[in-house]
């Protein structure tokens, strides 16, 4: 059983980290393609950090690209989040003895 935990362990981090490559190349490609002014702009937008004109302002003002990069944002938050339970797990299976350390 613990060589399935921790094989499994191990290629659900290798697919999150092919997964984080892949979307840190599309939000690269995207902050050239849209620009330095406007991705300040949208990532205030993503955070939530403008008050509700500037939000509804900017939300109708979303085209393909912004709503793209906002995309990608969230999808390398969550790919982040699941990368970091993949670690909490492996390091309580670890003290737990349920698997050795790599």
């Amino acid at each position: 059983m613990e060589s399935d935990d921790r094989s499994f362990l191990v290629s659900m981090v290798e697919e999150l980290e092919a997964s984080l490559r892949v979307l840190e190349l599309d939000e690269a490609r995207m902050i050239v393609m849209i620009g330095a002014e406007r991705v300040l702009e949208l990532e205030k937008f993503w955070k939530n950090e403008l008050d509700d004109i500037d939000m509804q302002e900017i939300r109708s003002g979303l085209d393909y690209n912004d709503r793209y990069l906002i995309f990608v944002w969230n999808r390398l938050d969550r790919v982040r989040r699941y990368r970091a339970l993949a670690g909490q797990s492996a390091m309580r299976l670890s003290v737990r003895g349920t698997i050795a350390p790599p």
